[in-house]
């Protein structure tokens, strides 16, 4: 009985909207930080990758009561590998993005690249690209273990789970702006009033998807995934398609392109909209065993 209490007690106590504006100002004050003092060196991009993770790492030893830890950390989705839900993780954003190129191809944006890849060559290319998706999902699993590990799930304690998808989204938008608009290593081509509200735009749109991918699998790793995947298409969208002027790729396709916005933007209609995993009950507060509740179905 006295157990029963004293977890009652915690319960109550337990502030989500606390817990997102501690994470939220330590995560953007270290963005900020990182932009200002590295505006040009490019490792700054790899930096950003970890704040997410750091920023969950600091509230997890100053904020959290050492009995709520290891909840916490069970909590975050990183327990399960949530298979499921990998291949459409890969898929659509190859399909997608991909997409955004292509249209940069057809209107004149961009023009393709002579490569010249010898057939001998082909099978080191695929392995080094396999590798590379495996190597940066988990990578990018520090990200992830920030805006759908620990964002998310508070952020559907106070609303909707659609409307939890978009306002994580939208935050994590917002985490690319001090590189976006003070260094000079990310998105750096195009307008900076243009690329920053289009890629916020992006951004947010892409956050229902990989919201989608955490309720949907009750884990983090498939969201990595995903987001890798959105990666590795820009960087290869980059490589294979040449911009015919300095900034139009920027506005058509990629992060900042809007061909790439309509296309997320058009998926984020279709899962707010049709998702069956957005279509159940409203749930309360995420405990350790919450993703195994959410791989259901």
């Amino acid at each position: 009985m006295t157990n029963s209490t004293n977890h009652s007690t915690t319960a109550k106590r337990r502030s989500p909207l606390r817990e997102i504006a501690a994470y939220l100002s330590l995560t953007y004050a270290l963005a900020l930080g990182i932009a200002v003092g590295l505006p040009d060196a490019n490792i700054n991009k790899l930096f950003s990758l970890f704040v997410p993770m750091l920023s969950v790492t600091i509230l997890t030893f100053t904020y959290f009561k050492k009995g709520s830890r290891r909840a916490l950390w069970g909590g975050l989705g990183l327990g399960r590998a949530g298979l499921r839900s990998w291949l459409p993780a890969l898929l659509l954003p190859v399909v997608l993005c991909g997409a955004a190129y292509g249209a940069a191809l057809l209107i004149g944006a961009g023009r393709l690249a002579d490569l010249n890849i010898d057939a001998d060559e082909v099978g080191g290319w695929t392995l080094g690209l396999l590798v590379g998706l495996v190597v940066w999902s988990v990578v990018i699993i520090g990200e992830e273990i920030g805006w759908r590990g620990f964002m998310l799930p508070r952020v559907q304690e106070l609303t909707d789970k659609r409307r939890a998808a978009l306002i994580t989204g939208f935050a994590h938008g917002c985490f690319h702006l001090p590189l976006i608009l003070i260094a000079s290593t990310y998105d750096a081509e195009g307008v900076r009033w243009i690329v920053a509200p289009a890629a916020v735009a992006t951004i947010t749109a892409g956050g229902v998807f990989f919201a989608w991918l955490r309720d949907r699998s009750g884990s983090v790793w498939p969201v990595a995934i995903g987001h890798n995947a959105v990666n590795t298409v820009f960087d290869l969208g980059a490589t294979v398609v040449i911009a015919t002027s300095p900034a139009s790729l920027a506005y058509v396709a990629g992060e900042t392109g809007f061909a790439t916005m309509g296309a997320c933007v058009a998926l984020a209609i279709v899962l707010l909209a049709r998702a069956k995993v957005w279509q159940r009950p409203a749930t309360t507060a995420p405990q350790p065993t919450r993703p195994q509740a959410l791989a259901v179905g």
